[in-house]
């Protein structure tokens, strides 16, 4: 006798766990290919703009070399500080004649670096090195434009720069100018049977016209009329006026005032003395309690900020420190902006310079 074999059927499918996990896997996958792809639109958008910033240089400073231009008309390029977008190019665009023009970085896109105009001589050169720093908002990164005091033009490079060439020290040289006292040469005497010319004496001649000049006769000092009481002077009846004083405006109070010293740091990322900088914010005639804050201007992050006393109670200093980060997004002078809440006064900028 066989045993009764109970056929069961077979199901296909998944199940809730299978599905959720599935599901999971295709949204981290589609997260990362859209986070992949805005970072790659924010990248190029970063190094278009920067690229065609650093033609734009380029073309002035060709500019500047094929025109020889004179005093007034040299080619130069200008920012307009931390935050802005815009940029003007002065130079002759083909018409003939020198025009500034103004263009825009792509949107997200801003210069972070301080206010700015280059100027490039006849012979494309630049008085002073400078770094234009163009940051993306998206991806809190900056890319430099570099250009040296010979002009050239570099973009996102970590080079060495200008300011950091020592002087070049000059010998001394001696023993090459001749310093023997030169003979002079004799002056042949004149003859001495000449006989020398003799001016005749002009004749005085008296002036008949000459007026005589005038005795200057004195003016009598006018007696001011008073009402004979010997209390100062009064109107023309007689009666004595008391003059009524000038009142002083009032400023309604001392307002809090508040400064920086020094306003300007000099700071280097390979120089171990010079990475780190201290300034003194100071608030005078202060009443109550306010928060101190320090931030970059442009919403940048290429120095690490510190505040030494984040709160003062009236009057009182506290110590902003500001250091250097390596990198070639790192370099430039930036605007550092310290202030306190409730505001004492205006905004203080302090201006950080940061070499390689």
């Amino acid at each position: 006798m066989k045993p009764n074999h109970r056929t069961s059927t077979q199901q296909r499918g998944f199940t809730i766990t299978q599905m959720v996990i599935t599901i999971a896997i295709i949204a981290i996958v589609s997260a990362a290919g859209v986070l992949g792809i805005k970072n790659a639109r924010a990248e190029f958008k970063l190094q278009n703009a920067a690229r065609l910033f650093a033609t734009y240089v380029e073309k002035a400073r060709a500019d500047a070399i094929r025109r020889h231009g004179a005093s007034g008309q040299e080619s130069s390029i200008e920012t307009f500080g931390p935050g802005s977008s815009t940029y003007a190019i002065t130079m002759d665009f083909g018409a003939g004649t020198v025009e500034t023009r103004t263009f825009s970085l792509d949107s997200g896109v801003s210069f972070l670096t301080a206010a700015k105009k280059v100027t490039f001589d006849w012979r494309g050169r630049i008085t002073e090195a400078w770094v234009f720093q163009i940051r993306s908002e998206y991806l809190d990164r900056s890319l430099p434009v570099d250009v040296s005091g010979s002009g050239d033009i570099t973009v996102g490079e970590q080079h060495f720069p200008d300011q950091l060439i020592p002087p070049v020290e000059i010998a001394q040289v001696s023993g090459d100018v001749d310093g023997s006292t030169p003979t002079p040469t004799p002056t042949p005497n004149p003859s001495p049977n000449a006989t020398p010319a003799i001016s005749p004496s002009p004749s005085p001649v008296s002036d008949t016209d000459a007026t005589p000049t005038p005795t200057p006769t004195a003016t009598p000092t006018p007696t001011p009329s008073n009402n004979g009481n010997g209390q100062g002077p009064g109107d023309n009846n007689g009666n004595h006026s008391t003059p009524t004083p000038t009142p002083t405006p009032s400023d309604g109070g001392t307002q809090c005032t508040s400064s920086i010293s020094p306003t300007e740091l000099n700071l280097s990322q390979s120089d171990a003395t010079k990475k780190t900088g201290t300034a003194v914010f100071t608030m005078v005639n202060g009443t109550g309690v306010r928060i101190i804050s320090a931030s970059i201007a442009g919403n940048g992050n290429s120095l690490t900020l510190g505040v030494g006393l984040l709160r003062i109670d009236g009057s009182g200093s506290s110590i902003i420190s500001v250091t250097t980060k390596n990198g070639s997004g790192n370099r430039g002078t930036f605007i550092v902006n310290v202030a306190a809440d409730p505001a004492c006064g205006s905004t203080q900028q302090l201006k950080v310079i940061v070499n390689n």
